[in-house]
């Protein structure tokens, strides 16, 4: 992303006491590179809205400071709202599993990753350091969780909520969820048979999100080709070297980088034929 992007994000975004006005959304896009992808700045404007929601869960620690909140007011540099952001006054070992995972998708910079080049990379930098997802990483069910969480939402109810905004924020909050699912610790938490039926309940999900697809976005299409490319090439099953030259697939394979919709294409069009086939 360009360097102009990320400034307006560390220097503006964060500061909003309540939810942003109109005027805010100019101060952000005046700082925005023109030429940037329209979606791009569109969803910039969506994680602005849906900071400081209330999340849906209840959970048992909710980021005391957090935007809209003095306490995040008074930081000044993006280090320290990480820091702030650190998960205090609690025993981690007394946290289940999957309350990790959702206190980890309520972090206030978890919809971020959609501002850098890589969404892999992004996401990163967003729990880089975060004692709740490395405590989380470290549980022997940490990929059971996030299977649970996922495969039990019904993304269908994304066409009952009031605005785009609404949309915006949770199309990006699961996104950020299978993300997270492409850590490869975390896939190594499941044997070859326990992949195949992950699979076939990720095209099933991802099927689903298709026809809301003017919501969830190109990018949906391509962390859900990049993670069945990365499971099938851990059970090792090659899909894309035999059709496209090396340049054309690297950025793709290291750092989710899109340069031609060619191998998602492929590669979405393999996952159909493996779901069939299993």
């Amino acid at each position: 992303m360009p360097a102009a992007i990320v400034s307006a994000i560390n220097n503006s975004m964060f500061r909003f006491p309540n939810r942003p006005s109109g005027r805010d959304f100019a101060c952000i896009i005046h700082h925005v590179n023109q030429n940037y992808m329209k979606k791009t700045i569109l969803y910039l404007i969506i994680i602005l809205l849906s900071l400081g929601r209330a999340p849906g869960q209840t959970l048992r620690w909710n980021y005391p400071c957090k935007p809209g909140t003095e306490c995040w007011n008074a930081l000044t540099s993006v280090t320290e709202r990480q820091n702030a952001c650190q998960i205090t006054g609690i025993d981690l070992s007394t946290l289940s599993t999957e309350e990790l995972l959702l206190i980890t998708m309520e972090h206030p910079f978890f919809r971020s990753y959609i501002a850098h080049d890589s969404p892999i990379e992004g996401m990163g930098f967003v729990l880089e350091g975060f004692n709740g997802f490395l405590e989380f990483k470290r549980r022997p069910d940490a990929m059971r969780a996030l299977r649970d969480v996922y495969f039990r939402e019904e993304f269908r109810k994304i066409q009952t909520f009031p605005d785009s905004a609404e949309m915006g924020a949770y199309s990006l909050k699961l996104i950020g969820v299978e993300l997270m699912m492409c850590d490869d610790a975390l896939l190594d938490q499941m044997s070859s048979e326990e992949k195949v039926h992950f699979l076939q309940r990720l095209h099933s999900q991802w099927l689903v999100k298709k026809r809301y697809e003017v919501v969830f976005g190109g990018i949906s299409n391509e962390v859900s080709a990049y993670l069945f490319d990365l499971i099938l090439q851990s059970m090792g099953e090659e899909l894309l070297a035999d059709h496209f030259e090396p340049e054309a697939i690297e950025s793709f394979r290291r750092r989710l980088i899109v340069r031609s919709t060619a191998p998602i294409e492929h590669l979405l069009n393999k996952f159909d034929e493996y779901v069939k086939s299993h």
